[in-house]
């Protein structure tokens, strides 16, 4: 078992001393400051937290002369940086520029979003940016926030803690629709990829339809899906492709577009209860349909449980949050009914089942305890499919496929 990735377990050689004190003075306009005491990298996260960078945290301390306080300035700071190695993750991200749209989100739009936001009285918010660069090396540098109360919780339980989760989205959301209203490039800029990013990751999403074929195989009362789920996966380009096209029936809006549990920090009030939630990693981020996100909020953040019994109260807590904020933020078009929201999840359907079969494995499968390489090349089994859970649910959830008409 590896507790943290490879990749972080030595830092490159520039990022030293002097790389600290040239992106402090750029942070605090200060050519005079000087950092206090030696650097201490430590890995970004625990392993098979993330996949898309390297990452490493350190606390910098640092004075400058116009500051008369005896104490050093301190500083918390995560650093993301592009891959070099070569090897799977470099090849994952160097056709798609995820590191400049990361960027664009953490320097333009993430706080147009917020300042939206604060002008009708709510929160948006997302870690400072300190430093960004593509040169002499791609790296994002951010407050790393967890010194503030900020941290992960596994998959929510209740549908009271996926109140935040609910209402950030919808802040989210409804933002970009008001931005792309006032700047009709913004849907070039964001053009959605994800398609492409799926088809080269084809080995993992085949090795996973294999997998959940041979589970449909080998229990008795799921045999009869077998067929359907082989139509469905002969057409799986199509149907992703199709999944994540602009609407013509719903709002489209700047998803997020990894919208998983691991990817969000909460905070938590003295007796455990989420009261606030904030994302990170907003490399993916696209202009889709609503609902891409939707799935993502309701298979791939609360456990199961919370989604069978509060699916539909989900999709209304959040299209009643997303209308609202529109409607405060003097959005001039028609805001798309609750029963068109419903009937496009509907339609893109298809994208559900796919998260069961292959964003499962992604659930249940503890990274730090296999080849992350071998997982994402397909070598590996779902564990989810030897959940008794699991099976449940797919006994439920296929035949609510099939009666809808989204296999057959």
């Amino acid at each position: 078992m590896m507790e943290f990735n490879k990749d972080e377990l030595s830092a490159p050689a520039w990022l030293n001393a002097a790389f600290f004190e040239h992106i402090l003075r750029e942070f605090e306009s200060d050519p005079t400051v000087q950092l206090a005491s030696p650097l201490e990298l430590r890995p970004g996260t625990k392993a098979g937290d993330h996949f898309a960078s390297v990452m490493y945290r350190t606390t910098v301390r640092y004075r400058t002369r116009s500051d008369d306080s005896n104490e050093p300035k301190l500083m918390h700071l995560i650093m993301k940086i592009k891959p070099t190695v070569e090897g799977l993750k470099k090849d994952l991200l160097d056709d798609e520029d995820f590191f400049g749209k990361e960027m664009r989100m953490y320097t333009k739009v993430l706080p147009e979003m917020a300042r939206l936001m604060e002008s009708i009285g709510e929160k948006y918010r997302y870690p400072r940016l300190v430093y960004c660069s593509k040169t002499p090396n791609t790296i994002i540098i951010l407050e790393d926030i967890s010194f503030s109360g900020w941290g992960m919780a596994g998959l929510v339980k209740s549908f009271e803690d996926l109140l935040p989760t609910i209402d950030t989205i919808a802040k989210f959301h409804a933002a970009s629709v008001v931005i792309e209203q006032n700047d009709p490039s913004f849907t070039v800029q964001y053009r959605c990829t994800i398609p492409e990013t799926f088809r080269t990751m084809r080995n993992m999403t085949d090795g996973c339809f294999h997998s959940f074929l041979n589970f449909l195989s080998e229990n008795s009362d799921l045999a009869e899906f077998v067929e359907p789920v082989e139509r469905f996966h002969l057409t799986i380009d199509q149907s992703v492709c199709e999944a994540y096209t602009t609407s013509g029936t719903c709002a489209n809006v700047l998803i997020h577009g990894d919208f998983h549990f691991k990817n969000l920090l909460h905070r938590k009030a003295d007796g455990g209860r989420i009261v606030d939630t904030m994302f990170v990693d907003y490399q993916m981020c696209a202009w889709s349909s609503q609902v891409v996100d939707l799935f993502y909020l309701m298979y791939m953040i609360p456990e199961q449980v919370v989604k069978n019994s509060h699916r539909d109260a989900i999709v209304h807590r959040y299209h009643t949050t997303f209308s609202d904020l529109l409607r405060r933020l003097n959005f001039g078009w028609r805001v798309r009914s609750l029963t068109e929201l419903q009937a496009e999840l509907l339609r893109k359907g298809k994208l559900e089942l796919f998260h069961y079969i292959v964003f499962s494995a992604f659930l249940h499968t503890d990274l730090s305890k296999v080849d992350p390489e071998a997982f994402f090349q397909g070598k590996l089994d779902n564990p989810a499919l030897q959940l008794a859970e699991f099976k449940d649910t797919m006994r439920t959830e296929l035949k609510r496929f099939l009666h809808q008409g989204i296999i057959s």
